[in-house]
């Protein structure tokens, strides 16, 4: 598993392969974990001074010694090194929020695999299941962030007030760019992650959910303060286009494929 260094990444950024055939593998092991414990008395040789591979991780599993059996660390390691090999995949991705996806996708299926079998479950321990739960939180996080920060950040007030000696208010000609950038910015993402996955049902629902509750809100907000300086122009298309808009994200949030734009 280390040396699996060659990786064609999916455009998808979905659960890799070896992602699926290690953790089905650890789950096998589990299923005959009493005659495994007797055999495996020794600890794995955790980090680079023990490997010709200088790019080995290093990591204390001492922390869960007594807690756990021999095995059990044994199980942890593997899955230490699964998650470092996914790491270097996923900068093969050009695109952060893709390669943020990917590894929410693969480290989340590794948790609920983990989740799922109660002897699995009982020998990896909570403390590091904790671990593992707090790294695919983060990913979905930085996945969300990379992806939706810079068009939240179209719905800004500065730079839309002017002020001089004769008249102060809103500049409609800003006003109008920012309406256009934003709507720029949404329909890149649509376009860009329109092949993008998310296997799993209710990770996608969170995450439909957590985002829905940043843009939407955030966008009506927008909306509803410059909504004056909007109908007042000669521009009646931009309330139309903009009302649409929000029609848009709603009916987007509400969506149930497996795809990105369903979010």
């Amino acid at each position: 598993m280390r040396a699996q260094g060659t990786f064609k990444s999916s455009r998808s950024g979905t659960i890799h392969p070896l992602t699926r055939y290690v953790m089905n593998y650890i789950s096998l092991i589990s299923d005959y974990k009493q005659t495994l414990i007797e055999l495996i008395v020794s600890k794995p040789s955790t980090g680079s001074r023990y490997s010709s591979d200088p790019n080995v991780p290093d990591m204390d599993l001492s922390e869960y010694e007594g807690q756990t059996s021999t095995l059990a660390l044994h199980l942890i390691w593997i899955i230490v090194i699964l998650q470092f090999n996914l790491d270097g995949k996923s900068k093969h991705y050009k695109d952060a929020s893709l390669a943020h996806l990917f590894m929410m996708n693969n480290v989340h299926y590794i948790v609920q695999k983990i989740k799922g079998s109660p002897e699995l479950r009982e020998m990896i321990g909570d403390d590091y299941l904790k671990r593992l739960t707090g790294k695919f939180r983060l990913a979905a996080t930085n996945y969300q962030r990379s992806t939706w920060v810079r068009v939240l950040h179209c719905l800004r007030d500065e730079g839309l007030h002017v002020s001089g000696s004769f008249s102060s208010g809103v500049s409609k000609s800003a006003l109008r760019e920012r309406f256009k950038a934003f709507n720029a910015m949404f329909e890149e993402v649509h376009r860009t992650q329109a092949t993008w996955l998310i296997p799993d049902t209710q990770l996608r629902e969170e995450l439909r959910i957590s985002i829905s509750e940043k843009l939407i809100p955030a966008y009506r907000s927008f909306l509803g303060r410059f909504r004056s300086h909007i109908e007042s122009g000669r521009h009646p298309r931009t309330t139309s286009s903009t009302q649409l808009r929000t029609l848009r994200m709603q009916y987007w949030t509400s969506l149930r494929d497996t795809q990105c734009p369903s979010i």
